[in-house]
């Protein structure tokens, strides 16, 4: 049965001001708010981007890293909660933490997370990580199953804030940008990839698409599109049945929205730009018409996922100036197909401007700037849209929280695997740096700790020679392992393992990845030659006319995305240097216009059931996310404010509850684990946003708390 919250005596457009009477005189935990101060919330979420590649002035995204944080508070400690993109979204919004269907961003099936029999419903203390695993869901396949066995979609009594918020009779809407453009691809409730018959549990939408599929127009369920840049996995309305209901057909959600309806109708999934129901029609309404929660889903080019668009990246919606025209129809083609940050950029610098003008804004308004993960600069899909590379690096690298430097290559037959600890000399400052981008961190009792709760299906698991034999919530996301270093229990437990001296290995163990040709350009007797590798090909044999022997990939400039007109044109104008195995510089011996590069694998790699040279060191963890950084705006925060306080996405949605006085709602239906309002500390927190000690948002970032008035605005 639905949970169904307070109805609305003769229900015509609600009022969202007060739903629940709350009292004004107290503050919220420790946020420094008080209730019905902040009183209509905006997240925006954009992709893969550290905060060293975006406050920093790395990149060519000054309405991000300098306007808006002079509007309001800059939180240079936000991390992640793992790699790649969809176990974040799921921590958003449930605290529920990461499994590896998630962390591949369920790129196999959509089939169901287990039932509600799977989720945990004893406190179990630090059985499985550092904290109590208590409401988490167990997969049914076990810790760490491979990619496709632990499924994508949480069951029903796996409350999210969208849950919470029905009951406590506070509105909200999820936008997607490009929501709905291409039938057939994401017709499932919610925006659920495949088509409305698609269901997790009786007809799983398989990710590859098919021969039907592709005749229909669709080439990608997880990746853009030209004509859909949309995808499921970076909207996190659909992957709980909570949210879907289980028959279909939405109305037997776990609960019901304030003024009727389902959780998945048109009045609370809406394409980002549809001409009434979109977020530019809405923000026009009254400020009690504006739902009070606002969940903003870019595409994959606005949010800065692609380094080219697919699609429209927005950039012709824009004066001589830089100035959004909003005379120009959303339709106006792009004058090129730039993505990455230019493109978010565009995007924020488009909407932020229209919810601050709105009526809504100015009552109690919060603008939520966020990332999911952070990628390290001028790695995959971290680009540089400078166009001088090496002038802004250093101009950037003062601001920069890890100080990235620059490799020395060292001589590695056969390749090396990317970015472990014993890769580089000197300690191997870059490998450590670059593994920071795993990192976790959050806020307990007043004190920063370096760690985050590790959930049942993600563990950090050592061997009996402390190496880790899980990827964690990091998922090994910039660290390369031996498969050997991931194993089932069950091989672990029989002492089975492989990462140690002296191990007996087959040439499966070390994943090596193959050689592959490329594109490349160069003249004769140069060191440079211009070709799209990245910093993880550092070390990399190289071969092919030109080329001397014994030559290696040595430093790496990837400047990333140049301004493309046509996107099937390449996009970046990376180079390498070309070095000896010593590390010293060669030239070329001719022109060169393609490479060949060598397998990346473990260092000393040697024929199948050899012993290897040296023990591969598997010993740093990848206990999360890494660093992104966040902006938020409003009247609630002084503007200039930067807080060093380490926050991350279950800090998030603790503050968000808070914020909306959730525990205050009507529906304590009991669940498997906890209840709706209640949570499951009985103050309203779910997943790891329950926490004991967790610090929401404080008044580090509300810093104007106390001179606004209650109930919103100045």
């Amino acid at each position: 049965m639905a949970v169904t919250g307070v109805a609305l005596s003769g229900f015509t457009s609600p009022s969202f001001a007060d739903p629940v009477g709350h009292r004004t005189d107290t503050t919220i935990t420790s946020t420094g708010l008080a209730p019905g101060q902040i009183k209509h919330v905006w997240l925006i979420i954009l992709e893969n981007k550290s905060y060293d590649a975006t406050f920093t002035g790395l990149n060519q995204n000054s309405y991000l890293w300098k306007t808006l944080p002079s509007q309001g508070a800059l939180l240079k400690n936000y991390y992640g909660t793992g790699h790649y993109s969809q176990d974040n979204y799921t921590s958003l919004v449930s605290g529920q933490s990461p499994s590896m269907d998630l962390q591949e961003d369920c790129d196999v099936a959509n089939t169901d997370l287990g039932t509600n029999a799977n989720i945990i419903a004893a406190h179990t203390g630090a059985r499985f990580g550092r904290t109590d695993q208590y409401g988490q869901v167990l997969s049914p396949a076990g810790p760490n199953a491979p990619d496709g066995k632990n499924g994508c979609t949480f069951p029903k009594h796996v409350p999210t804030l969208f849950n919470q918020l029905d009951a406590a009779n506070v509105s909200w809407k999820g936008y997607a940008q490009d929501l709905g453009n291409q039938p057939g691809r994401e017709d499932g409730l919610g925006g659920a990839p495949g088509s409305r018959a698609n269901t997790p549990t009786t007809n799983p939408r398989v990710m590859a698409p098919t021969a039907a599929d592709k005749a229909a127009g669709i080439t990608s369920f997880t990746g853009a599109q030209a004509n859909d840049q949309y995808v499921a996995k970076h909207f996190p309305f659909a992957w709980f049945h909570s949210i879907v209901g289980d028959d279909n057909t939405g109305t037997d959600a776990l609960t019901t929205p304030v003024g009727g309806g389902t959780d998945t109708d048109a009045a609370h999934i809406a394409n980002l730009d549809h001409a009434t129901g979109g977020l530019i029609a809405d923000l026009e309404k009254p400020a009690d018409q504006v739902p009070a929660f606002s969940w903003i889903t870019p595409n994959n080019c606005s949010d800065a996922h692609d380094a080219t668009c697919k699609g429209n990246n927005l950039s012709g919606l824009f004066d001589a100036n830089g100035n959004p025209d909003y005379s120009k129809p959303l339709s106006t083609p792009p004058v090129n197909h730039t993505g990455g940050l230019y493109a978010s950029d565009l995007f924020l610098k488009y909407y932020v401007p229209l919810i601050e003008r709105s009526a809504a804004f100015k009552d109690g308004g919060l603008i939520d700037i966020t990332f999911d993960e952070a990628n390290p600069p001028f790695s995959t899909m971290s680009f540089n849209n400078a166009t001088d590379p090496t002038r802004v690096a250093k101009a950037a690298a003062k601001h920069e929280i890890y100080q990235y430097k620059s490799p020395t290559m060292k001589s590695m037959a056969g390749g090396y695997v990317r970015y472990g600890d014993n890769q580089f000399p000197a300690g191997g400052a870059l490998a450590q740096d670059y593994l920071k981008a795993d990192r976790a961190g959050q806020n307990i009792n007043g004190k920063n700790v370096p760690w985050e709760p590790t959930g049942p299906n993600s563990t950090l698991a050592t061997d009996r020679y402390g190496n880790q034999l899980y990827p964690g919530p990091g998922n090994n996301g910039y660290i390369v392992r031996p498969p050997s270093c991931e194993q089932d229990l069950a091989l672990v437990n029989a002492d089975k393992t492989n990462c140690v001296p002296g191990a007996k290995n087959t040439g499966s163990d070390y994943g090596l990845s193959p050689a592959k040709t490329i594109t490349a350009s160069a003249g004769a007797a140069t060191s440079t030659i211009a070709a799209n590798v990245v910093t993880t090909d550092i070390g990399r044999a190289v071969t092919g006319a030109g080329i001397p022997s014994g030559s290696y990939i040595g430093a790496v400039v990837n400047a990333g995305p140049v301004m493309v007109s046509d996107p099937t044109q390449p996009v970046s104008k990376g180079s390498f240097t070309l070095v000896d195995a010593r590390g010293k510089k060669v030239t070329t011996t001719g022109p060169v216009t393609s490479i060949t590069l060598s397998a990346l694998g473990v260092p000393g790699h040697l024929s199948p059931g050899q012993t290897p040279a040296a023990a591969f060191d598997a010993r740093t963890p990848t206990p999360g996310g890494g660093i992104t950084g966040s902006v938020l705006i409003s009247p609630a925060i002084k503007p200039g404010t930067v807080s060093t306080t380490s926050y991350n996405h279950y800090s998030w949605l603790r503050t968000m509850e808070d914020i909306f006085s959730v525990s205050s709602g009507q529906a304590y239906e009991p669940l498997t684990a906890g209840t709706i309002s209640g949570g499951l500390d009985k103050l309203g927190h779910l997943g790891f946003a329950a926490q004991s000690g967790l610090m929401p948002f404080g008044r580090d970032v509300f810093t104007a708390a106390a001179t606004t008035k209650g109930h919103g605005g100045q």
